[in-house]
């Protein structure tokens, strides 16, 4: 026990720092239990994006739960399901895995004799993820004759139409094209980070071989649906457009310190 009273206040000053700490830890859990789960950000956040690093504790919620199967009735080995759950699944592709027991373990611990298959019991469903993977596509086409024309001095050899690529002279397909435009215009993802992707995947594709396949693909087959879109949207008769301010550099007889804009336009109607 403390003997003066000089003792005494230190001692009420570090229980009042304690008390104080925690107070200070238990509202900041509280907040983070029981708060609104909003996309304002820290100071030490983008300004108008999310916690890269705090989007799993600000998403989550106490009281959800997975959505429930339906018992499976006694004696049935057909699976019943209801629900939410089902409507999650129901358009995945499934397969069936049975587990078994090793034919030389397939003996009785009682008797020691020999058993036998007599049924099989469900147990649970599960999502399994398959990483994505590349596959090279080596494309040939056949060359064919007319024999008769060749017979007769005049011959006549046809080969067979191959779809037109993407964009010529290049490794890029069809699939990889829209994955590109997915990730980066849909998901927001930047080049420099699928660039980190395609080399976990075992293709060493640079940004700027991307970003050229994107310009062409624009070029030579997206610009017609834009053109198209862009009449249809001119035919309406009011308009919802947002102004972004961008920087662009090395525009041609600009500065790279004047602003730019960029417009989203958007139908009321559609």
């Amino acid at each position: 026990m403390p003997d003066t009273e000089q003792e005494y206040k230190k001692q009420i000053k570090e229980l009042e720092q304690q008390v104080q700490l925690l107070k200070e830890q238990v509202d900041f859990l509280t907040r983070k239990l029981y708060g609104t789960k909003s996309e304002k950000t820290s100071a030490l956040e983008i300004e108008g994006q999310m916690s890269l690093f705090n989007e799993i504790e600000s998403c989550a919620d106490p009281d959800a739960h997975e959505p429930d199967l339906v018992e499976v009735e006694k004696h049935l080995r057909k699976r019943k399901y209801a629900g939410q759950r089902e409507k999650l699944i129901k358009d995945i592709p499934r397969s069936k895995v049975l587990h078994t027991i090793d034919e030389s373990e397939q003996i009785c611990e009682k008797c020691g004799g020999t058993m036998v298959k007599v049924g099989e019991e469900f147990v649970r469903t599960e999502v399994r993820f398959i990483p994505a993977r590349l596959k090279v596509i080596d494309h040939y086409r056949e060359t064919y004759e007319c024999r008769t024309c060749h017979k007769n001095g005049t011959p006549y050899m046809e080969k067979s139409p191959t779809p037109h690529p993407p964009v010529m002279h290049s490794l890029a397909s069809a699939s990889t094209i829209a994955w590109l435009i997915h990730q980066k215009f849909e998901l927001g993802i930047p080049l420099y980070r699928q660039e980190k992707e395609w080399e976990a995947l075992g293709l060493s594709l640079s940004r700027a071989t991307m970003s050229n396949w994107l310009l062409a693909v624009y070029r030579d087959w997206l610009s017609h649906v834009f053109s198209h879109l862009k009449r249809e949207l001119l035919k309406q008769g009011h308009l919802h457009i947002d102004e972004t301010h961008v920087q662009v550099l090395k525009e041609p007889e600009r500065k790279n310190t004047l602003d730019s804009y960029m417009w989203v336009y958007c139908s009321i109607r559609d």
